[in-house]
């Protein structure tokens, strides 16, 4: 028995005790790792505007004041011990500042009244409500998302009664897709077999996708249209401004795995996230639901099409199962979309056969023709 205490329990002890010492010392500054700004200037959307943190670990958030001169107001938030990571998230923490329009965002270190991140919205206390959720991200991260929301359109929804008074897909004329061509520039997104580059396929898929649309009598916006980059926020906020009544984010699939094979459709449900925080009314939290769960359905049903008629074009180039079903998930574009979004993964570059069909043009052209017979069904259902 002292033997396997001096040989085995005894180092394994040590191991985790150093372990522990690890983690402990890691706990003690929550890094925020990015901050993304997603904007609208349209006066048809319920959100102005949401603001989106990752986290390294779980943070606590403390409302600190609301401080209100005139007809102006500070909602003021801390993340106790949380630290801004250097480098990128430096930069995007600049770009928020950058920000001009009729409300501030500032994202600041502080030590008072305890040392971590303070986040001051600045507004006009007529025209938005601020609200905050919690979100589970990818590995371990953790996301926050504040929105900051149009106050005047609550109130008309109010007077409505919760009836639709918002700018949908079924309202308009001709409809307006935006089409989202995955990474671009320095982002090559996932690499393949054969040095196949993501950022190639979507953007090939991305522009037969809007010519096929455009032949069918819609309007189409890209958020790219070459090779070049754009950042997250930055392409919700085009089709935002550009009145778009849905928003199809293309990209190409990435695994350890090399079996993995198949497409695969994301989309976003409110389960998703808990709210935390809100100046809402109980009245205007119910609109806001309302029309939440209009555009979280929508999103849902185009998602659906959209899988199974890219499934059934591709279907006779593949010899096992590609249906991965419709998936949800919280992602940026998704998030920051004032309109029924959805994110497509049109196969695995990781997958030796899939990804020289997914380099092919043929088969691009096949697949493209599957996105846009499926946004097709879903605007005509």
């Amino acid at each position: 028995m002292s033997k396997i205490v001096e040989h085995f329990l005894v180092p394994l002890f040590v191991v985790v005790s150093v372990l522990y010492a690890f983690n402990s010392f890691g706990n003690d500054g929550i890094q925020l790792n990015k901050v993304y700004h997603h904007t609208t200037h349209s006066p048809v959307h319920l959100e102005r505007a949401n603001v989106s943190f990752y986290f390294s670990g779980d943070p606590q958030l403390q409302e600190i004041n609301n401080k209100k001169a005139h007809d102006c107001r500070s909602c003021t938030f801390l993340f106790p011990q949380a630290v801004i990571n250097k480098g990128e998230c430096e930069a995007m923490v600049k770009r928020l500042h950058d920000h001009s329009d009729c409300y501030t965002i500032t994202l600041e270190e502080v030590t008072k009244p305890t040392k971590g991140i303070m986040v001051a919205f600045n507004f006009d206390q007529s025209k938005f409500s601020v609200s905050y959720e919690r979100f589970d991200s990818i590995g371990l991260q953790k996301g926050v998302v504040f929105r900051l929301y149009n106050k005047e359109l609550l109130q008309k929804l109010e007077r409505a009664n919760n009836q639709p008074v918002l700018r949908t897909l079924w309202h308009t004329g001709k409809p307006c897709i935006a089409i989202d061509p995955g990474h671009g520039g320095n982002d090559c997104g996932a690499i393949g077999h054969e040095g196949i580059q993501e950022k190639q396929i979507c953007l090939a898929i991305s522009t037969a996708v809007g010519n096929l649309l455009e032949q069918h009598g819609c309007s189409v916006v890209l958020t790219r249209n070459s090779d070049y980059g754009v950042a997250l926020d930055e392409r919700t906020s085009y089709a935002n401004n550009n009145h778009a009544d849905l928003f199809v984010s293309i990209h190409a699939n990435y695994a350890a795995n090399s079996r993995a094979v198949g497409v695969e459709t994301f989309c976003l449900q409110p389960h998703l996230l808990k709210q935390n925080f809100s100046q809402l009314s109980d009245q205007q939290q119910a609109a806001v639901g309302n029309v939440m769960h209009e555009r979280t359905n929508s999103s849902y049903a185009l998602a659906q099409s959209v899988q199974r008629h890219v499934c059934d074009a591709v279907l006779g180039f593949h010899d096992e199962l590609i249906d991965r079903k419709v998936k949800h998930s919280v992602t940026q574009v998704l998030l920051g979309a004032q309109m029924p979004a959805i994110l497509v993964e049109v196969g695995f570059v990781s997958h030796k056969k899939e990804a020289a069909l997914l380099n092919n043009a043929q088969y691009q052209n096949r697949v493209a023709r599957g996105i846009c017979d499926g946004i097709l069904s879903a605007i005509r259902s």
